[in-house]
């Protein structure tokens, strides 16, 4: 079909995701994209009077693994999130700006260095891709035959394309849509994790955050729960060979997540019929 690279990218995100509870090389204070401020990272119920609420756990006395405890059950109460960041992959960067819920449907965009982007929209009845004219670009010259991408690009504008639910190249794509399974997996009482300490204070766009420090099989990670509030995860840094950094807000957004329109899908196999004739 289309060339994987994309969804091969999607799979190595999602495994940065689930190895530390997200992904990172870089800096610990700094991601491509900050986190919400503290009134849209997490549910009104939950900032709201945050400081004053007897409901807000004081980190400041726990032990890290308890906090890395209350993280979990927090975050096992999230219904939606979005999760905006980079990992790096073979020496390239590898970027995802995703909204996705508890029930993995979810819709965003991936995009893998300078090969181009992938919007992405999946549910419970199937998965839609639609990628950008770089992608088609880059597919055509990957094939050796690069006078042919602006006419896929063109052929394909605005088209999503659709197929089987166990096609591979699909399914490595929407594998993005499992965030929260894979932080509750990563957080889990059965990880891996080996060791766990608690640092100072930081802030995530505005919002005060508790640095924990875990070093497990993905390499060193580091954990940033809203301090002030319950320890929603505001944003994840993984220092591991392949790592990155990922923030997290809009928790329990609604999400609504529709197959698109039949005038606008095509599926692989006519898709694969008219790259043929280019």
């Amino acid at each position: 079909m289309y060339s994987s690279r994309l969804a091969r990218s999607s799979a190595v995100l999602c495994a940065v995701l689930a190895a530390g509870a997200t992904a990172c090389g870089g800096s610990q204070g700094s991601s491509g994209k900050a986190a919400a401020p503290a009134s849209a990272a997490f549910p009104a119920s939950a900032s709201a009077s945050a400081a004053a609420s007897p409901s807000v756990p004081d980190m400041s006395s726990m032990s890290a693994d308890r906090v890395i405890d209350r993280i979990r059950a927090t975050m096992g109460t999230v219904s939606s999130v979005h999760v905006a960041g980079y990992a790096m992959s073979d020496g390239q960067k590898m970027t995802l700006d995703v909204s996705a819920g508890k029930n993995k449907n979810c819709t965003g965009t991936v995009t893998a260095g300078d090969t181009g982007s992938i919007e992405l929209i999946h549910n419970s009845t199937g998965t839609w891709i639609k990628p950008d004219a770089t992608y088609w670009k880059s597919m055509a010259t990957q094939k050796g035959n690069p006078q042919a991408g602006d006419a896929v690009a063109e052929l394909f504008k605005g088209r999503w394309l659709t197929g089987a639910q166990d096609d591979p190249d699909l399914k490595g794509m929407a594998e993005m849509c499992g965030v929260l399974a894979g932080i509750d997996d990563a957080l889990g009482e059965d990880s891996t994790k080996t060791s766990a300490t608690k640092g100072d204070y930081a802030f995530v766009d505005g919002a005060r955050a508790l640095v924990v420090n875990v070093t497990d099989d993905s390499g060193p990670t580091v954990l940033y729960p809203a301090a002030d509030a319950q320890p929603y995860l505001l944003r994840v840094v993984n220092n591991g060979s392949d790592g990155g950094i990922v923030d997290l807000s809009d928790y329990d957004k609604p999400l609504d997540i529709q197959a698109r329109p039949a005038d606008q899908v095509i599926d692989s196999g006519t898709f694969q019929q008219k790259v043929n004739s280019v």
